[in-house]
């Protein structure tokens, strides 16, 4: 029967998010099914990597690219945006800051990320 080795797997995406940070990443946030603990054998990683403002031209889906890492022991889904397009969302209720409220880990970074978004996700209800 296959099995995740959840702690070593951990371990990995850390020192991934810590070396992310290193080179310029404000944070990286452990969502999916890793962060709510209903992973499988198969799962991915889903990750969301915060980047300053003006650092990542383009489109998100076009910057996940520089932040895959063949070398982890598991799958990695980048989510990569910046500081600024992750607040809006925040503002607009978007599901993916829903899900890094309710279950997001930060791996490495600025925890006040989260404290930011809470505020923004919060303002929406006024």
């Amino acid at each position: 029967m296959f099995r995740l080795d959840y702690d070593g797997v951990v371990r990995s995406l850390s020192s991934y998010a810590r070396r992310k940070v290193r080179e310029g990443a404000l944070a990286v946030i452990l969502i999916g099914s890793l962060a709510r603990g209903n992973y499988t054998a198969f799962s991915d990683a889903d990750v969301v990597v915060v980047v300053p403002d003006g650092s990542a031209p383009g489109d998100p889906a076009e910057r996940v690219g520089e932040f895959l890492d063949p070398s982890l022991p598991i799958d990695l889904d980048p989510f990569v945006y910046e500081k600024s397009e992750l607040v809006e969302m925040a503002r607009q209720g978007r599901r993916i800051v829903d899900e890094i409220l309710r279950v997001g880990r930060i791996l490495a970074g600025d925890p006040g990320i989260l404290e930011e978004l809470e505020r923004n996700w919060r303002s929406r209800e006024s």
